[in-house]
């Protein structure tokens, strides 16, 4: 085969796109067991590589998620569909190292992602519900015997490359975890729209802020993510909604990341919530000059 050409690799667990040159390798890999098939890969990538299949649906249930496949033929490995990923499901590797290059060539921001954890301040009765609240399994907490009977906290670990900041952890436990998430955004479900009986949504959801419980649905925004996968099984589009209206990320003026973001975003609703906010504001300051009416 010709040296330079993209050999394309495909099987149930995972799709990889390896390109080796004389002075460069590349390798993009693609996890399926935990692609959600939210799209934002296809939303964003430049060469127009990426397509989604439909998942599979049968009785309310998700048989098949949706699946993600790469034209070997017009990826550039760039590596934008590696950042936007909100659940890791995308790596790259250049000459052997985790690299980005639209991160090297100042094209695309860094998004702000991060979980701060203090272990002295995690109680130790919610030790094991750190751990297992966690819906990729990635919070780990080691305790010692304290006095021969009680049992401390001695560390908690978080495996960070498979973390997607859900603040499942930080619902457990305020004082011991702080996460940011880098999409803020707002999610609607109607209820009264979903087809008896129907799950899928909390099937494909990855955070499990969607969850059916004695066969009612249930959203707790705290923990959305704002992928929009649930909305691309969803059987009755009309019943849930997903909505990005700003994305935390280091600063970056580029073309690139321009036209990333009108992909990534609602403009219109993002615009009409900052003027929300801004006319609130001009109402608070209002209220502090000299002169203005005081509420009874």
């Amino acid at each position: 085969m010709k040296r330079g050409t993209t050999i394309k690799r495909t099987d149930p667990d995972a799709l990889t796109l390896e390109r080796k040159m004389i002075t460069r390798s590349h390798l993009l890999r693609l996890d399926r067991k935990r692609c959600v098939g939210c799209d934002l890969c296809v939303a964003v990538c430049p060469p127009v590589a990426i397509v989604l299949a439909p998942g599979v649906v049968e009785a309310g249930q998700l048989v098949q998620r949706p699946q993600v496949d790469i034209d070997a033929t017009k990826c550039n490995f760039c590596g934008e569909c590696v950042v936007v990923c909100p659940v890791n499901a995308l790596s790259l590797r250049v000459d052997g190292e985790a690299r980005v290059p639209v991160w090297e060539f100042e094209a695309f921001p860094v998004l702000t992602k991060e979980i701060h954890v203090d272990a002295t301040r995690l109680p130790t009765h919610l030790a094991k519900a750190s751990e297992e609240c966690c819906p990729t399994r990635v919070i780990s907490v080691q305790t010692r015997p304290a006095k021969g009977k009680a049992v401390a906290v001695e560390s908690v670990r978080v495996d960070e490359s498979n973390c997607i900041y859900c603040k499942q952890c930080e619902a457990v436990s305020s004082e011991a975890f702080a996460v940011t998430h880098p999409f803020e955004g707002v999610i609607h479900l109607d209820r009264s729209k979903c087809p008896s009986g129907c799950q899928v949504c909390a099937d494909i959801c990855p955070s499990h802020a969607l969850v059916t419980a004695d066969g009612q649905l249930t959203l707790d925004e705290r923990f959305c993510v704002y992928c929009g996968a649930c909305t691309r099984v969803c059987p009755a589009p009309e019943a849930l909604q997903v909505t990005r209206l700003r994305v935390r990320h280091t600063p970056c003026k580029s073309g690139a990341w321009t036209n990333a973001l009108d992909k990534l975003i609602s403009v219109e609703q993002a615009a009409d919530e900052l003027a929300i906010k801004a006319q609130a504001k001009r109402r608070g300051v209002l209220q502090f000059l000299p002169g203005a009416a005081k509420s009874t």
